[in-house]
């Protein structure tokens, strides 16, 4: 039988790596989007700070939730005190 220990490490380890490459797909995400939009902005370079405020506010509310959804999904993992 497993031990306990062992089990609950290979199992942050895994949690850590999905954490890891959901930031990397965000971060790439990111880069996308922006490269995206670039041509839009220097359009309208009055716009662009507010543009680029509203956007990743919405991206980190984004992220926020996530990070949320995710804590409330695991925490049904801990045992109840």
């Amino acid at each position: 039988m497993a031990d306990t220990l062992t089990v609950g490490q290979d199992l942050e380890g895994r949690i850590l790596d999905a954490v890891h490459k959901n930031n990397t797909v965000a971060i790439e995400t990111m880069k996308v989007m922006t490269d995206a939009i670039k041509p839009v902005i220097s359009v309208i370079p009055s716009v662009t700070p507010p543009l680029v405020y509203d956007f990743g506010e919405q991206f980190l509310v984004s992220q926020r939730k996530f990070a949320e959804d995710m804590l409330h999904l695991t925490a049904k993992l801990t045992p109840a005190k």
